[in-house]
């Protein structure tokens, strides 16, 4: 197993403190740019296509101004600090269906969209739907809060179309700073991480599969020069206990710092209407804060966010470190 013993360097190793300062990981979507993504979608409507599933690479027209926001998106997830948040994207006067179709163009401009779960589903709606979910199944949108975890692809888009009243604080924090600290302060963990655990499939595995994943997935792999992370603590949590052999008490710490960790180092910003974000699952983690919301609400009144998950052309960097010694 090659392990890395030389701190992260570079725009992927920041801080939430750092990022506060330095604003450069926000966004405009420029007045060019909104226009030529409601122009296709002007197009793809008069083609006949009015819902996003049926529209693919063959029916997209580029223009200059879309190709620049998606060559900036790609710049920053697999060379920068492995997201960005875009304001501007345009949501109103538009309908959710209309929205919906705009993110899927500028998502087949990024990459190939990918499968959510095993319905499917390409264009998540991200909201309450109070109804309690069955135990050791998915559950996302809920008012609970989300601890920073990442997703199953290389990148996550989430398009904010209406926030909860409440205005919950979505939050980023570095891999990289995360391995940073380990390194420094509990070395000695580092061949368990890279050793990994094994996740529960949250009962989305294929007919005759096990509900566990038969491997470990690693906190964190190198390879290539490059290093990669994947964290997700409920998934880990589940997996044990549902193969009857719960977490340590050493390996409960290890996750314990993990997420006081992230949590220390994170950067809390807001989502508004018209906001998107894009990360990097194998350099960044995302969560979001709790928030409330009443069951009796209109529905054109509740928080309703659209996720996006896709595998980025020329493939995602997993990871971009410079190394070098302190």
């Amino acid at each position: 197993m090659d392990i890395l013993r030389e701190p992260i360097r570079g725009a992927a190793a920041w801080t939430g403190a750092e990022l506060a300062q330095d604003r450069s990981w926000e966004r405009q979507i420029t007045t060019d740019e909104r226009t030529e993504l409601e122009a296709e979608l002007t197009r793809l409507k008069s083609m006949g296509l009015t819902a996003f599933q049926a529209v693919d690479r063959s029916a997209i027209a580029a223009g200059s101004a879309l190709r620049g926001l998606a060559r900036d998106i790609t710049e920053a997830v697999k060379e920068g600090r492995g997201f960005v948040v875009a304001g501007g994207f345009p949501v109103e006067g538009h309908s959710d269906d209309e929205i919906r179709m705009m993110f899927w163009r500028l998502g087949l401009e990024l990459g190939t969209p990918v499968s959510q779960d095993r319905d499917c589903t390409l264009i998540a709606d991200v909201k309450e739907r109070h109804v309690q979910a069955p135990a050791g199944t998915r559950q996302y949108g809920g008012m609970r809060e989300a601890r920073l975890h990442v997703d199953l692809t290389d990148v996550v888009g989430l398009l904010c179309v209406r926030q909860a009243p409440s205005s919950p604080l979505s939050t980023m924090a570095s891999a990289a700073t995360l391995y940073n600290t380990i390194m420094a302060e509990h070395p000695d963990w580092l061949p368990r991480l890279y050793e990994g655990f094994q996740w529960d499939r949250m009962s989305e595995q294929a007919e005759g599969e096990a509900p566990v994943m038969p491997w470990k997935i690693p906190v964190f792999s190198y390879a290539g020069g490059q290093l990669s992370s994947r964290y997700h603590r409920g998934w880990i949590r589940a997996g044990a206990a549902r193969q009857g052999a719960p977490l340590s008490e050493d390996e409960g710490a290890m996750l314990d710092y993990i997420d006081k960790t992230l949590a220390a180092n994170a950067l809390p910003f807001s989502m508004r209407p018209g906001d998107v974000y894009f990360a990097n699952n194998y350099t960044v983690l995302h969560g979001r804060a709790a928030y409330e919301e009443e069951p009796d609400w209109e529905e054109a009144a509740k928080r309703l966010l659209l996720r996006l998950w896709f595998n980025i052309r020329k493939r995602c960097s997993q990871a971009t470190p410079v190394v070098g010694s302190a």
